[in-house]
């Protein structure tokens, strides 16, 4: 029960950075879809050895249904954004 918590946990922070990061980055992508990219990537890369491909081929598609954006440089500048305050806000919260 507590990996589901921390797993649900996971993808709403995920989906909330990468909201930011759109609007930091003018990719018009709602909560909603960002939740959902987040956590279909996420059950996808449960899977032993292939799921890390299939997880950031999945992530790709959907953002690239979603936004209509293209991938370069507008959806990998996004994800990069994405992971850049992950990062901090890991950062910062490790700090504590």
């Amino acid at each position: 029960m507590e990996i589901v918590l921390f797993f649900i946990l996971d993808v709403v922070v995920s989906g909330f950075f990468l909201w930011i990061a759109g609007k930091v980055t003018t990719v018009q992508i709602g909560f909603k879809e960002g939740l959902i990219c987040i956590g279909a990537s996420s059950i996808l890369a449960l899977i032993p050895s292939v799921g890390w491909i299939l997880s950031l081929i999945a992530f790709f598609y959907l953002l690239k249904d979603f936004t209509g954006a293209n991938v370069w440089p507008d959806l990998i500048l996004l994800v990069l954004v994405t992971k850049l305050f992950s990062f901090i806000a890991f950062v910062a919260l490790g700090g504590m």
